[in-house]
């Protein structure tokens, strides 16, 4: 599990129309029956490339034979965009279960630049992080810490 500072940017998108098509079509790919074989694209501000995430051989292949309109680069991952939002889901459960300070997680969703699920929480809590981690494979999570965040609207401050 990777613990990432506020502002690091995780996310994807484009205003410009060609490039946020091509960003579509690929997301449109990841859904079933490939979201096992595929992660999440990118885009990658620093080339202009548009990185494809391929889980397995399928994926790459499935990959290999579109074309976007755009360069495009293809990485290998180990999470599939199905176990990814099965992570996201299950994060949403923490606070009905128990967990210790699962209150504090006040956003989850893609890390479309490193192909996992980023948390967000509200402050530094080992307990959290250990239940996160015995729960999850480690590398399929960031977490960000953001204490500006607390106390949220109509929530108790944990």
């Amino acid at each position: 599990m990777l613990l990432v500072g506020p502002g690091e940017e995780l996310q994807s998108g484009s205003s410009v129309e060609a490039i946020a098509t091509a960003f579509d079509q690929a997301m449109n790919m990841t859904r079933d029956p490939a979201s096992v074989d595929l992660g999440y694209p990118w885009l990658d501000p620093a080339t202009g490339e548009l990185v494809l995430s391929a889980v397995t051989a399928t994926g790459r292949t499935l990959l290999e034979a579109r074309t976007f309109g755009m360069p495009t680069r293809i990485r290998s991952v180990t999470h599939g965009v199905a176990e990814l939002e099965k992570i996201q889901d299950a994060v949403t459960r923490l606070l009905g279960q128990g967990v210790p300070d699962a209150a504090l997680i006040y956003q989850v969703g893609p890390d479309w630049r490193d192909n996992r699920m980023a948390i967000s929480i509200g402050r530094f809590s080992r307990p959290l992080l250990d239940a996160l981690a015995a729960r999850f494979p480690p590398d399929a999570l960031a977490v960000i810490v953001d204490p500006g965040r607390y106390p949220l609207r109509d929530s108790p401050v944990p």
